[in-house]
């Protein structure tokens, strides 16, 4: 059964989808090695902007609106999710389902208005729970039933955190959203951690806030994630910066090379492995 983890935050701009696509590479990467589903990830991206497929597969991450995540959405019945899933251009064991931009705009406006509108999205991951080892789950920047629907399919949450004030004061409304879906369709929703992101230690109240995350958020604290011009440059070249920036000789185990961003990156991979399994 696939641990489903969605990365979610009600502010755009904070790393989600940057979050997402190398989170899914690098357990990837990780899993290598390993045989059948227990390899597998599969990456969904319920963004309408579609920014997450572009690094994983930018030639083919487009699919017409009977072929894409759309009509997974908004189809009554669906239609089979496993004739549409594709395997990324840059790992063999990394696959997503491929979406259209106009169709998800339109899938966003048409969900209010159908029944059990926001299970849609975990109803259609059913049927290939088995098939993977992890499913990312990226999400649009505001509530609404997409982000509603990426919560209700998932076991796990990671919520990135610019550290900013702006960035922290933000999570409030997040926070009730997910207590929300806890309440009414997945009380065992569990949040994996917050994640600082776009860190920039030369900024006077990086550390202050970093400190007040640590207060607040405990354990539940992940490893920061700072900003770089390898993050910014591998997405710009429509790849994970695992594949922009790999290590001389890579193995399952080894995943980061001297960039800082592989390294961050590839820490959080291991404490996403261990805290998903605990």
């Amino acid at each position: 059964m696939a641990i489903t983890i969605t990365i979610a935050n009600e502010k755009g701009g904070v790393g989600k989808t940057t979050t997402a696509v190398n989170l899914a590479a690098g357990l990837a990467l990780r899993l290598a090695d390993r045989q059948n589903s227990s390899s597998r990830v599969l990456l969904v991206d319920m963004d309408p902007q579609v920014h997450a497929l572009l690094a994983a597969a930018y030639e083919n991450h487009q699919a017409v609106t009977g072929d894409s995540l759309a009509a997974l959405l908004i189809e009554t019945p669906p239609p089979s999710i496993q004739r549409m899933i594709q395997r990324s251009d840059h790992h063999a064991n990394l696959f997503f389902v491929p979406s259209e931009r106009a169709a998800m705009v339109r899938a966003a406006r048409e969900l209010p208005a159908l029944m059990a509108n926001e299970t849609r999205l975990q109803r259609a991951l059913s049927a290939v729970q088995n098939d993977y080892a992890y499913i990312i789950i990226d999400t649009p920047p505001n509530t609404g039933d997409l982000l509603i629907n990426a919560l209700v399919a998932a076991n796990q949450v990671i919520i990135p955190v610019e550290t900013s004030y702006l960035g922290v004061s933000g999570l409030i409304e997040l926070q009730r959203t997910i207590e929300q879906v806890q309440m009414h369709f997945r009380p065992d929703l569990k949040v994996l951690g917050y994640l600082p992101t776009m860190v920039e230690e030369q900024r006077s109240e990086t550390q202050e806030i970093l400190e007040e995350l640590k207060k607040r958020y405990k354990k539940l604290l992940l490893s920061p994630i700072h900003k770089s011009s390898d993050l910014a440059y591998a997405h710009s070249s429509h790849m994970d910066v695992f594949t922009y920036r790999p290590p001389r000789a890579r193995t399952s185990d080894h995943i980061a090379s001297s960039s800082r961003a592989t390294q961050e990156y590839a820490t959080l991979v291991e404490e996403v492995l261990e805290r998903s399994k605990r």
